[in-house]
Parts: structure tokens; sequence; C-alpha cells
């Protein structure tokens, strides 16, 4: 874990004030977990620089886990950020109705560009909520469940 002198000397992390050194941010219990989890893999679809400053805004707004919402963005990885980002773009045109862009040695990066952002900041806001909304519940049910077995298993062995 960073210490509270790292935290106050990163200047990114200066936007959060001393908002990050309280101790419910670096506690992880289901709530904080769960959250975390959203928070992250929300973050890692956004096609936005600093994927790590989103997620740490929203588990800092939500009250999640930051280690864990830091260490889930990193879904997002140079192995899956293309894969990812081509599955948004054709999720969003797919749902807009839009052609597909033709790329060519003549792409005009006024008219195309706007012609791939709409459909892929569509398809990753789609795919991020989807997948915060799935991660918090997973992660929630795997507490639950893990929760109950270490019961049933102190109950087996009282008997």
């Amino acid at each position: 874990m960073p210490s509270q002198e790292a935290l106050r000397g990163n200047k990114a992390l200066r936007l959060f004030g001393d908002r990050l050194l309280d101790p419910d941010y670096w506690f992880c219990n289901r709530h904080s977990a769960a959250v975390a989890v959203a928070a992250g893999l929300f973050a890692a679809w956004l096609p936005l620089p600093m994927h790590t400053l989103v997620a740490i805004a929203l588990a800092v707004l939500m009250r999640g886990y930051l280690p864990l919402a830091m260490a889930m963005v990193w879904v997002n990885n140079p192995l899956t950020i293309a894969p990812m980002f081509y599955f948004a773009y054709q999720l969003g045109r797919q749902l807009l109705g839009h052609p597909e862009v033709e790329f060519n040695t003549h792409f005009s990066l006024e008219h195309e560009a706007l012609a791939v952002a709409v459909p892929l900041f569509t398809g990753s806001l789609i795919l991020a909520l989807a997948s915060a909304l799935l991660g918090w519940l997973l992660t929630r049910l795997g507490w639950r469940w893990k929760v109950q077995l270490a019961w049933h298993r102190r109950y087996k062995r009282e008997r």
C-alpha cells in the first residue's frame, strides 16, 4: 500500500485532496470490493486517457476499495485494448445503424473521426455500464457464497 506521504506527493492525485487518506478507502469489505470492481470495469471501457483517475474518482464517490478499483482498470491493457474498442465500435455502429468506416490512404480525420467516435463512445458506454453492473453483482454473489461456505464448514466441524 502506498504511504500517506506518497499519496500527498502525487501530482495527479492532488485533485482528490485529503479524501484519499480516509481509511475507509483502504479497507476491503463486501460493499467496497463490489463498488471497486464496478468502478474499475466501467473506467476500463472508456476510450479516454487516464483510466485509473476515472476509477479512483468513481470509487471515492461510491466509497469503494481503491487498490482493487485501480487494479480492475488493467482489464484494459496493451493486449486487450484493440479488441475491446473494436467490439465497442461494432456494437455502437450496429445500434446506431451507421455504416462501417473504410480506412484507406485518403482517410479524412475530420470526417471519419466523427464517424468512428460516436459509435465507439456509444458502444463503450453500454459495455462499461453492463460490465460494471455484472462485476458488481458477481462480486456481491461471490462474497456471499464465500461467507456461506465458511459458515457451512464451521457448522460441520462443530457437529
